[in-house]
């Protein structure tokens, strides 16, 4: 309990300086809807006595008074409730930016050992299910109590002995709901697992759908999937099982509820301890403070739910983000040279625990302007050069440099700005083919970019004949991952984001590996024109894209 207690305080502490502003909104409106109902409740009182007494001298003037105090508190819930929705709403969104802004710090590492359908639980599932403590849960939850404990003054004032009596009704309902917490906390946390677990297995169908049709694969991936499925509708049941069990007590708590106020009210009446007024504004107020207070049982375990979600977002949040280890003077690295490698040693350690070295004491130089071919077998540890030089990941031992900078001296901004990268499988975002190139510009909004600088890039990547050729030229979407294009023509587009982005050093990853001999030869000839005036170091395996380097450097 104490875990889920110091859960919730942090994650209402995620509104900031708002916190007190939502507070309030959730105070004034339960306070203005209470007030109404203890209004109402005397108007039906001042009613009832006048005609028990058949003395209504006063009635009009006493019930116009109640109605105006009526109307008063219904404004005062109204004007509570929209600021609380504000904040509410504002709470969700400060939430679901704080979930993205963390994945955008995250290192690289995070995102090579963990599979993409659980950040997308933890940005939708999770986000969604801890967001109801602010749009939901908490105000239900306070609400129930504090109208409970003003619905409590007037009945007391009424009858005590009455009230204790039905307040201990109250209670033993109460108690019996809050055994439901910790079964419902428990299912809330496995639902969010197996919701992640099914949709790693959708998005694993949805991104391989071209294999699925190629290859027998379908039955078997269709199996897990429906696996998955069937575990997280198993938990869903037994989740609803408990939330209908739960109602079905609270409508016997409420059937018993009434009819131990009958009970009670006729044998207080016989003895004369109350009027029937009394009695009826006893009843009003009872009906309202028994829902309520039945309310507080069973927004309490759906509350714990989300806390449980609310727990994974907490561990998400806490997870180590990417960092700069900046030396505050670090070696002198030699002038005249673009990139230099001195004494390199890395190793997968966090993912593979005890793996060797996958590069063991490398050094090279690379001169400035020059264009290098990186070869060497397949895992030998090529891309995971890139890696080190993009600073994705921290060199075990040795020193990096690049345009006559330590990477110990550097923060990751500055070491990413001076490289313009170009993956082997080029990622394209499902906008405008402008928009994918104006990416290459990350100081300003793509919209920002002058369209002249984008055609130019375009022209120099060899792109801009066969964009202009498409139906809506520089404007045609490239769809999810650039699926309406060839391999060569995405690629040429990504060279031209490079190319946009002017930086000293063009790094490709076997950018030509996966093509045809015609496609091929396009990308080489956009490569020459671009390499004029950078340094460029390309992974490669073929011979037509080796004989272009100045220099081969073999890795292993």
């Amino acid at each position: 309990m104490k875990k889920q207690y110091s859960t919730f305080i942090w994650f209402m502490g995620l509104m900031g300086k708002r916190l007190p502003l939502y507070l309030a909104a959730v105070l004034v409106s339960t306070l203005g809807l209470a007030f109404e109902r203890i209004a109402n409740a005397r108007i039906v009182e001042a009613i009832v006595s006048a005609a028990q007494t058949r003395e209504a001298q006063g009635l009009l003037w006493s019930v116009a008074i109640t109605f105006i105090l009526f109307v008063i508190a219904r404004f005062i819930w109204r004007f509570g409730i929209i600021h609380y929705n504000i904040e509410a709403r504002r709470g969700v969104a400060t939430l679901e930016k704080l979930v993205f802004s963390k994945a955008m710090r995250l290192p690289y590492a995070y995102y090579e050992q963990h599979h993409s359908a659980d950040f997308m639980s933890r940005l939708t599932f999770d986000t969604e299910r801890a967001g109801d403590i602010y749009s939901s849960r908490l105000r239900r939850l306070l609400a129930a109590v504090i109208s409970s404990a003003v619905y409590l003054v007037p009945m007391f004032c009424y009858s005590w002995q009455l009230t204790l009596c039905l307040l201990g009704v109250s209670i033993l309902s109460l108690t019996v709901n809050t055994l439901f917490t910790t079964p419902m906390k428990k299912v809330g946390t496995k639902l969010s697992k197996q919701h992640s677990v099914m949709l790693e297995k959708l998005t694993n169908i949805l991104a391989g759908m071209e294999l699925i049709k190629v290859f027998p694969m379908g039955k078997t991936m269709w199996a897990d999937y429906s696996a998955s499925n069937e575990a997280y509708y198993g938990t869903q049941v037994r989740s609803a099982k408990l939330t209908a069990a739960l109602e079905s007590l609270n409508a016997l708590f409420d059937l018993t509820g009434a009819l131990a106020f009958l009970g009670l009210g006729i044998s207080f009446i016989s003895q004369n301890r109350i009027n029937l007024g009394q009695l009826t504004a006893i009843y009003t107020l009872y009906g309202s403070f028994r829902y309520v207070f039945l309310e507080i049982g069973l927004y309490l375990p759906q509350m714990m739910n989300c806390i449980a979600n609310a727990e994974r977002l907490h561990a998400f949040l806490q997870l180590e983000e990417e960092t700069d280890h900046i030396l505050p003077k670090p070696n002198k690295p030699e002038q005249g040279y673009a990139v230099t490698v001195d004494n390199l040693s890395f190793s997968y350690e966090e993912a593979l625990p005890g793996q060797k070295n996958l590069l063991e004491h490398l050094s090279f130089k690379i001169k400035e302007n020059s264009f290098v071919a990186l070869t060497g077998e397949s895992g030998c540890g090529k891309s995971t050069l890139t890696k080190l030089l993009l600073g994705f990941y921290e060199p075990k031992e040795g020193q990096i440099c690049i345009c006559g900078k330590d990477y110990r001296g550097c923060s990751k901004k500055e070491i990413r700005d001076m490289i313009a990268y170009v993956p082997q499988e080029p990622y394209l975002y499902g906008v405008s083919i402008a928009e994918n190139i104006a990416y290459g510009r990350s100081a300003v909004s793509p919209k920002d970019v002058p369209m002249e600088d984008i055609i130019a890039a375009a022209k120099a990547a060899n792109a801009h004949d066969f964009i202009t050729e498409l139906p809506k030229g520089y404007q045609t979407v490239a769809g999810e991952r650039g699926n309406t294009l060839s391999g060569g023509e995405k690629q040429r587009i990504a060279l031209a984001r490079a190319v946009l982005k002017n930086a000293p050093v063009l790094l490709l990853d076997e950018a030509t590996s996966a093509l045809d001999s015609e496609s091929e030869k396009l990308v080489n000839e956009a490569i020459k024109k671009v390499c004029q005036n950078h340094t460029t170091i390309m992974i490669a395996h073929r011979s037509s894209t080796i004989a272009m380097a100045d220099e081969v450097i073999a890795i292993g």
